[in-house]
């Protein structure tokens, strides 16, 4: 009806589009605490995009660093196992392989050459543990570089206002056709509506070396971009 084609907006769509592509990523680790000696175990969550039909998925590094065994809830609500395969701690990219003896859907990848300042951006992740949350905002900015602490800094980020919290990480920024733009990395603490994001362009560059021959078993995976 055209009451129901009215509700079925560029968002909706967008969203159905590559949510079964977004996985939820949660497991244990083993944190130490800045005030003391002492040791503690965190449950650990964040947000991966399956770039590959046979489980390679891409996420924030700080995600699964620690984490001794990395579980991954698919769109269906199955949760499978996952082992990280390879990781750039500069950039805070890494590749995980999921577990699945069926093939996975994989995400659209737009690109991030011709981003337009105030245009409009989604949000997909595992927003402090609730899953699958979308949120919407606009490219505030782009090229930004952000000091998270003394030993990681973020450079040519995409700054945006959507809604990015603990969870969101390694999750995708869409554009409106539901192409991924950048994988959500970081909030400025104490800040509302200041996210960011790595560029596609630098993160598919940064994963093609992660998968290459030399780095992992002399096995070329073929990454669909």
């Amino acid at each position: 009806s055209a009451a129901e084609d009215l509700r079925r907006t560029a968002i909706v769509r967008a969203i159905e589009s590559c949510r079964d592509s977004v996985v939820n990523i949660h497991g244990e680790k083993v944190v130490s605490d800045e005030s003391s000696d002492d040791e503690r175990r965190v449950n650990g969550m964040g947000t991966g995009v399956i770039i590959d039909c046979r489980g390679y998925a891409v996420t924030n590094f700080h995600v699964v660093d620690g984490v001794r065994d990395i579980e991954a809830t698919l769109a269906s609500g199955r949760t499978v196992a996952a082992r990280l395969i390879s990781h750039d701690r500069r950039t805070d990219l890494a590749v995980i392989k999921i577990d699945s003896a069926t093939p996975l859907p994989v995400i659209s990848t737009g690109t991030s050459s011709d981003l337009l300042i105030g245009e409009t951006v989604l949000a997909l992740g595992n927003a402090f543990g609730y899953e699958h949350t979308v949120t919407r905002g606009i490219i505030s900015a782009l090229h930004r570089n952000v000091d998270v602490n003394s030993t990681q800094r973020y450079e040519d980020l995409i700054q945006t206002d959507a809604s990015i919290n603990p969870g969101n990480s390694g999750g995708p920024l869409l554009n409106i056709n539901g192409q991924m733009i950048g994988i959500n990395v970081a909030v400025r603490a104490g800040a509302q509506g200041i996210g960011f994001a790595i560029p596609v362009d630098s993160v598919l560059k940064i994963v093609a070396s992660l998968l290459s021959v030399e780095r992992v078993d002399h096995t070329w995976h073929g990454i669909v971009c």
